[in-house]
């Protein structure tokens, strides 16, 4: 890993000795939406858009859910939503995925860490993307050590999806610019399953709130791949 690309990172992740919680009244530069506008300039309307489109329901039905029910999750669903990030074309070179990668560089790997799942033990997987499988690595009950790989503002997610990205992938081709890029091919695939989620009645919440060394020691990940994003799935709560 280049040594500005770990400095920085560094520098950015969560701790376990650090409080993550403040309970202190945020200010509404932080709870209100603000918007850009040019009143003095000339505007054009956009035409509206298809209120009958089957995709476009689908982004409005897409939010972040944040209390989950105690019921499980099937393993059937956890494969759709993982496999909404897939290689589509493997013939081509670089092969096609169902998301875009800076120079399909593919830095980004995804680990689904089971709480709830029917049909699947508790503990964590490698999602093998090629090969469209699940790699066991951990057959444990994880679920006391939810908030550090999660976020303690999250409740009873049936699964948990982290994206890590083998950063050196994207450092051959883009040197410090694969740190950014591995960031927005993670927001890419997380939208994919976000919408996936909404499909299927799933809820999720996309969070980058874990503790980065719970999650590099549970995973057993190298120098060269470090945990970026995470994206807890579940059924809402009603």
């Amino acid at each position: 890993m280049l040594k500005p690309i770990k400095d920085f990172w560094h520098r950015m992740k969560i701790r376990a000795e650090e409080d993550i919680h403040d309970d202190t009244e945020p200010p509404v530069t932080h709870t209100k939406v603000f918007y850009k506008e040019y009143p003095r300039l000339p505007s054009v309307p956009l035409f509206p858009y298809d209120q009958e489109s089957a995709f476009q329901n689908l982004l409005e039905m897409r939010e972040s859910q944040r209390l989950f029910s105690d019921e499980p999750i099937s393993l059937a669903d956890v494969s759709k939503i993982l496999q909404s990030c897939r290689v589509v074309n493997p013939t081509r070179n670089p092969e096609m995925r169902t998301y875009p990668s800076g120079g399909a560089r593919f830095p980004v790997e995804l680990y689904l860490v089971s709480f709830n799942v029917q049909g699947l033990d508790q503990g964590a997987y490698h999602y093998n993307i090629p090969k469209g499988c699940l790699e066991q690595l951990i057959k444990q009950n994880l679920v006391a050590k939810r908030r550090a790989l999660i976020s303690p503002y999250l409740e009873n997610p049936a699964a948990t999806i982290i994206f890590t990205s083998v950063i050196a992938r994207s450092e051959v081709k883009y040197g410090q610019r694969a740190y950014p890029y591995s960031l927005i091919e993670a927001g890419h695939m997380g939208q994919n399953i976000q919408l996936t989620c909404a499909e299927i009645g799933l809820g999720a919440c996309p969070v980058s709130g874990f503790v980065d060394d719970s999650a590099i020691k549970m995973l057993d990940l190298t120098s060269d791949e470090i945990p970026i994003y995470s994206m807890s799935i579940g059924k809402p709560t009603r």
